[in-house]
């Protein structure tokens, strides 16, 4: 995923829900420089940003079941790196169940736009 610096940029992760499953807890955590941390992370207790350079700057739908896409906004070129949406249902019989999508992000400066020399 590209973003552009300042701007906002979603990473994807969505998954069908299904019967007898529910979601447990939903994290999202990035990796840069060989080091990975948490951002966000939702479960019984409510939504937690655990990042404070992220505080304010993202978000995961609420109410769309099965959309855990993570909004980041007022991109700054650290955020660049690879993002990891890890879920975790529990089923009927309370077996755990995990998925994970990594998403790498780059953030760009935008180039001006170039202006027409008259001669």
């Amino acid at each position: 995923v590209k973003g552009t610096w300042m701007g906002s940029t979603t990473l994807p992760c969505t998954y069908e829900p299904s019967e007898g499953f529910t979601e447990q807890t939903l994290s999202w955590s990035v990796e840069r420089d060989s080091s990975t941390s948490t951002i966000f992370r939702r479960d019984d207790s409510g939504d937690h940003i655990l990042l404070s350079k992220f505080r304010d700057r993202v978000s995961v739908p609420k109410h769309t079941p099965g959309n855990a896409s993570l909004l980041i906004e007022t991109l700054e070129m650290p955020d660049s790196g690879h993002y990891t949406c890890q879920v975790i249902w529990r089923s009927k019989n309370n077996s755990l169940i995990t998925r994970e999508v990594t998403t790498t992000v780059k953030v760009v400066k935008e180039h001006p736009p170039c202006s027409a020399v008259h001669l």
